[in-house]
């Protein structure tokens, strides 16, 4: 929560900074315009006022999209911060038809100032210098969207460019290179807008990330002893994050905490190797092939293992069966291995609790005659143990 909470805070502060310039030399271009008669340079400071428009979805989006998980939003706010990049995208696409538009209809010549060039070479540099300030950020905190208004500010230095060729060939007694730029300019626009748009779009259907990124994680995974073969890996991006479910094989007789340690160990072994996963589901399999062939399994058939019963239904059967051997076995803590070919069970039993002068190969073999009338049980097995040992 702290990680999200920090990232909020650079976006915030990134807008921000970027917002009070973009007031400040829209305000200045505004004025060098009126001075010198040019509507060129007018028309580019009402695109930097703009931008504070813009820059009011992005800060609001970047508070709400870096809060953590809560009832209504269980995987967090991050695809706040995609659908608002598609909007800055659509944004950028109808600032290149204006830029477009005004360059070929418009009537009227710019002139050229010294003020009006000042204005404009303080914007073209400052609005760079912004660029990469905000993308440098975005891509720290892994924000599609600050490196999405980052790619806006680029597009005012763009027009902004373009007015000053504009103004450059004017000079020369090129009434037309105006155009020419603002055209250039407005298709570069047009172009990156139609790119950050598709990728966003992609990501709110939940398309798979890079296939090179999923082989890498998996091979993070099998490096690991006692996890074999990862599969059905299955991710999806949220504003440059990636949520992550995958299978893994453990052995068939890890116990359940050994299995949790296994799954715990991968998800953090994945996150540490690729800082860009948010979040690891991992589901475990045993390493028996055909229990795992049958959880791929699009007909919605019941698998063979869960035809076995319950362990509370095996827990009452055995109660019954072994009702002569209670004294000296533990059933509470019998053990349960459900594997595709059938199920085995390890029964406890209890040394000190063990009838003097009754020798345990013939208590074991009474109980595996007792459980033969069970309809289940692929193998059994009675595992002795004391207060001071584990195992006998």
């Amino acid at each position: 929560m702290s990680e999200l909470l920090q990232e909020q805070s650079i976006a915030k502060r990134v807008t921000l900074i970027g917002a009070i310039w973009d007031c400040l030399l829209g305000i200045a271009k505004i004025i060098a315009g009126y001075f010198s008669q040019s509507q060129a340079l007018i028309a580019d400071g009402i695109h930097s006022l703009s931008d504070l428009v813009t820059d009011v979805f992005v800060y609001f989006a970047s508070s709400n999209a870096r809060q953590g998980p809560d009832e209504n939003h269980p995987y967090g706010h991050l695809r706040f911060e995609t659908v608002t990049t598609v909007f800055l995208g659509i944004v950028l696409i109808v600032v290149a038809f204006g830029i477009g538009y005004e360059s070929i209809s418009s009537h009227t010549q710019a002139e050229f100032t010294w003020y009006g060039l000042a204005a404009l070479l303080a914007t073209i540099i400052i609005k760079e210098v912004i660029f990469h300030y905000t993308k440098s950020a975005g891509e720290k905190i892994q924000s599609k969207l600050l490196i999405a208004n980052a790619w806006h500010s680029r597009s005012d230095a763009l027009s902004s460019v373009a007015v000053l060729i504009g103004l450059i060939g004017v000079y020369f007694g090129y009434a037309w290179a105006d155009m020419v730029a603002s055209i250039v300019v407005a298709l570069l626009i047009g172009k990156m807008a139609v790119e950050m748009i598709w990728e966003n779009l992609a990501e709110l259907v939940d398309t798979a990330p890079d296939p090179k990124l999923i082989a890498q994680i998996k091979d993070t995974a099998n490096s690991l002893k006692n996890v074999m073969a990862p599969h059905d890996v299955r991710a999806r991006s949220m504003a440059g994050k990636i949520y992550l479910d995958m299978h893994i094989h453990v052995p068939s007789y890890a116990s359940v905490s050994e299995g949790h340690y296994l799954g715990d160990l991968v998800a953090y072994t994945i996150q540490k190797a690729h800082p860009q996963v948010a979040d690891v589901m991992v589901h475990i399999d045993t390493d028996d092939k055909v229990q795992t062939d049958s959880f791929q399994n699009t007909d919605n058939k019941k698998p063979p293992h869960l035809n076995l019963p319950a362990r509370h239904q095996i827990m009452a059967d055995l109660g019954f069966l072994l009702r002569q051997h209670t004294d000296y076995l533990d059933i509470e803590h019998t053990k349960l291995h459900y594997l595709s070919d059938g199920l085995d069970i390890e029964l406890i039993g209890l040394l000190d609790k063990v009838p003097e002068g009754r020798q345990l190969h013939h208590l074991s073999q009474a109980i595996y005659l007792d459980m033969k009338s069970a309809p289940y049980g692929n193998k059994v097995t009675v595992l002795w143990q004391s207060p001071e040992m584990d195992k006998v």
